[in-house]
């Protein structure tokens, strides 16, 4: 299992801090990094993240250099769905404007890492905003702020059974169910927004979570 390589430390010139995964605390060092963890730390299939997670040595110009990629993610493996790549990845974050501007410095040190990832059946990634900031992003960062709802926890278990009893159904049959009425119903999304953001239900976090028509699933307990 890979460890972290290198410390970060505070600096004044970007924003760095820590998300917490499963109990341990991932650094990050800019808000584009940190933005790529909330997303990956929500995913159910990552097993682990660990960041500056290994020193690759590379040969440029006749000398010896060495390229610590910023983080490392181990998936669940899922063979045979067509068209998806599980493997587990080693990750470059860089901003779109800047990897492009340093391609051709930077291809040396990335053809390495591609090189060591080809030998352990990873693979080797660049992500941007464009691959980070996405719709998927927004709902976690949207369902956040009830993580920490508090909540009746009578209605929960109703809320709960009545999803495993059904096995899936929508948000707007249990508002109906549960919140019936418009003095209700904005609490009833909000416990809804609650368990989506604990994972204590299932729900496709590339959809519009907003929308009452959203489908919802039970999620066995692990």
């Amino acid at each position: 299992m890979l460890k972290q390589e290198r410390k970060i430390n505070p600096t004044w010139r970007s924003v760095s801090g820590q998300i917490s995964f499963r109990g341990e605390a991932v650094p990050y060092e800019s808000t584009l990094e940190r933005d790529f963890l909330v997303y990956q730390s929500f995913r159910k299939d990552v097993i682990d993240i660990v960041a500056q997670p290994i020193v690759i040595p590379f040969r440029k110009n006749g000398r010896t250099y060495h390229y610590t990629p910023d983080f490392f993610v181990q998936v669940k493996m899922h063979r045979g769905i067509s068209g998806y790549d599980d493997r587990s990845m080693l990750v470059e974050v860089k901003p779109q404007e800047e990897w492009k501007k340093h391609w051709r410095d930077w291809s040396i040190k990335w053809k390495a890492a591609m090189q060591w990832c080809k030998e352990r059946d990873f693979r080797f990634a660049i992500y941007d905003e464009g691959r980070i900031r996405h719709l998927a992003l927004e709902n976690i960062q949207f369902l956040a702020r009830y993580k920490n709802l508090a909540v009746d926890e009578r209605e929960v278990a109703a809320i709960l059974q009545q999803i495993e009893l059904m096995g899936n159904t929508t948000v707007e049959y249990l508002l109906e169910r549960f919140f019936k009425g418009y003095i209700y119903r904005p609490r009833g999304h909000q416990i809804i927004w609650h368990l989506m953001a604990r994972q204590k239900i299932g729900f496709d976090v590339w959809s519009d979570i907003k929308n009452e028509a959203t489908e919802v699933w039970h999620e066995p307990t692990k």
